[in-house]
């Protein structure tokens, strides 16, 4: 039996939130999405989602400021996706509650295959 989980992805870029919301749609999530982090922090406290993917550069709040207001009362998985690749930036992104922190640009296969990888322990019990 397949379960589709939903998936909430938060980025101001159309282009990076369509490519988003495709690749997570072929990794067989349903998908919302929204361009702003006030909006993101709404939609995940109303919405049931296994996986939330956060830009760290929103137009309103900080993406890390979205994850540590949504991580306290979300158990799923959050990812935050960035152009800022430093190891500080990654530890920060970690820090505020993030399960994985990726970098763009990424090729869509490869995006693909880290948010399968990310579900899979969820899927073993």
């Amino acid at each position: 039996m397949q379960h589709t989980h939903r998936a909430l992805v938060i980025e101001d870029d159309d282009d990076i939130r369509r490519l988003l919301e495709m690749v997570l749609t072929q990794a067989g999530f349903g998908v919302d999405a929204v361009s702003t982090g006030n909006e993101g922090v709404a939609a995940a406290a109303s919405g049931d989602y296994a996986l939330i993917s956060v830009d760290v550069g929103l137009p309103d709040i900080n993406g890390l400021e979205v994850v540590r207001r949504v991580r306290p009362h979300f158990t799923g998985k959050i990812v935050m996706v960035s152009a800022r690749s430093s190891v500080g930036d990654q530890a920060s992104g970690h820090g505020a509650g993030a399960d994985l922190y990726l970098t763009k640009p990424f090729r869509p296969r490869e995006l693909k295959q880290k948010f399968v990888d990310l579900m899979s322990p969820a899927e073993a019990g």
